[in-house]
């Protein structure tokens, strides 16, 4: 296969969102439902987040568009992590949830006069710590037990760019090439990584979905539409 083209990429998304907004009644091969209940949101969240990216890239804002796609990047990866965790992995989620909100409950106490009783809810909320729980505070740690050679990881650092304070967002809006530097109100056009991010995140996350449902009816769509493009056809499993 010769060098795909951006547009392939973007055809590849639009064709996986297409096949996934088409797709009828799911039915759970797990009798616990708690991480299909999470995956579905997550999986529904980054096809969204792929197609708004192209609506975005469409107008002009390709530079804004980044920012959703590192969202939609990291929630490719912890939706991967959870189908290989299973219910131990939904159980993780849920209890850095609560150590969360615990958290900010407590920050807010002191900043805001919150109601009492929102703020007993949440403070007696009992709090579960597990291995899984700590492994899903840290993006990292997702990252090395999928990929050990920190490749994934890169990737993110890299998106991180453009959703943080940071160089990447700054120097985009300069124009390097002249003396003094100009100064620019709209950014630089570089080489995007929307088209191919968002076909790798629509791909891998439906893929990492379809193995939480009965007859994974998708697996064969999503495996011939990532021979389209070039792509590993899923994110490799956890060994454990």
């Amino acid at each position: 296969m010769g060098k795909i083209t951006a547009q392939q990429y973007r055809q590849a998304t639009e064709k996986a969102i297409a096949d996934y907004q088409a797709a009828g009644p799911i039915e759970t091969k797990l009798r616990n439902y708690r991480p299909v209940l999470i995956a579905h949101g997550w999986c529904a969240e980054v096809h969204r987040l792929a197609e708004a990216s192209l609506m975005l890239l469409d107008e002009g804002y390709g530079h804004e568009a980044q920012i959703l796609i590192r969202t939609m990047f990291e929630t490719t990866i912890s939706l991967h992590w959870l189908s290989q965790k299973g219910d131990a992995g939904a159980r993780g989620i849920l209890a850095e949830g609560d150590r969360t909100g615990r958290a900010a409950a407590k920050d807010m106490e002191k900043a805001f006069n919150l109601p009492p009783d929102l703020l007993d809810t949440i403070k007696n909320q009992p709090v579960e710590k597990t291995d899984e729980s700590e492994v899903f505070r840290r993006f990292q740690a997702q990252c090395d037990e999928i990929d050990p050679k920190k490749e994934l990881y890169s990737v993110y650092r890299h998106l991180c760019g453009y959703a943080h304070p940071s160089t990447t967002g700054a120097f985009s809006f300069i124009q390097p090439s002249t003396t003094p530097p100009g100064l620019l109100n709209t950014p630089r056009k570089s080489t995007s990584t929307i088209e191919v991010t968002a076909a790798m995140c629509v791909i891998w996350a439906g893929r990492a979905f379809d193995e939480m449902i009965t007859g994974k009816p998708r697996k064969q769509f999503l495996r011939r539409l990532a021979r389209e493009v070039g792509l590993p056809p899923v994110l490799p499993k956890i060994s454990s």
